[in-house]
């Protein structure tokens, strides 16, 4: 079992007007309202739901036999992105963000968790015991090209190497299949071998753009079981056993 403490939310003005409604143990805030009433009622709502344990979703267990639930990630979400943003290093923000980052805005807490599930989806991991916000895989339609979306993963830093990532991206490759799209497209940094490797499990890998530390690379998806006998065959072949290497993403 986590040994991470359940989710604490107080509320406090807004310098520009409203109040805020904020996770202890991080300045960015959850959710902003016009009124102090509104606030309150928010806060409890995040309260009660950070306190409740996790009933739905699929429990997977990972290769090193922790159990991990997972599901789409829905609008209430807004507190596990906050509390999980706390949890990743410097490092893996740079790589997932490009850049250096230091929170999560309100813009982008309504990006990652208001979805429609078809052209915009995301999959999430949570410790089944505690609730807490473990990883999250996300695939964004293209806007003229609806057989290509753009692709990433996170996992928080002390639940990667254990192929949390992996299974995460396996489960969004379904979902873009069911929703008729062929490719998945990322711009990465070049020396990220560990997010680049986990696209070359789920399809072939063209590098269309290379410029200075960054390349934007083209993977085209893999049908059905042909991605699981395609990486079964370089496993065997490079006489590695199911989940070795690095961490998983940033």
């Amino acid at each position: 079992m986590s040994d991470v403490s359940p989710l604490r939310f107080y509320v406090e003005p807004s310098p520009a007007g409203g109040y805020f409604v904020k996770l202890a143990g991080s300045d960015a805030p959850v959710s902003r309202h016009d009124t102090e009433e509104e606030a309150l009622a928010r806060r409890d709502a995040y309260q009660l739901g950070a306190a409740a344990t996790p009933v739905t979703g699929e429990n997977l267990r990972l290769r090193d036999g922790s159990g991990v639930l997972v599901r789409p990630v829905r609008p209430d979400d807004k507190p596990l992105f906050v509390a999980g943003f706390e949890r990743l290093s410097d490092e893996s923000r740079y790589l997932r963000f490009m850049g250096h980052k230091k929170a999560l805005s309100l813009r982008d807490l309504t990006f990652f968790t208001e979805l429609d599930h078809a052209d915009h989806e995301a999959i999430g991991a949570l410790d089944p015991f505690t609730g807490e916000g473990l990883a999250v895989a996300r695939y964004m339609r293209h806007p003229t090209d609806r057989r290509l979306a753009e692709a990433a993963v996170v996992v928080i830093d002390s639940w990667q190497g254990r192929g949390l990532g992996s299974l995460l991206l396996d489960r969004l490759v379904e979902r873009a299949h069911e929703q008729g799209i062929e490719r998945f497209g990322a711009v990465l940094f070049t020396d990220n071998r560990a997010m680049l490797a986990l696209f070359q499990r789920i399809g072939d890998v063209e590098i269309v753009d290379h410029e200075g530390q960054t390349m934007e690379i083209d993977v085209s998806l893999r049908v059905g079981d042909e991605g699981a006998m395609h990486e079964a065959l370089r496993a065997a072949a490079r006489g590695e056993i199911e989940g070795s290497g690095g961490r998983d993403a940033a």
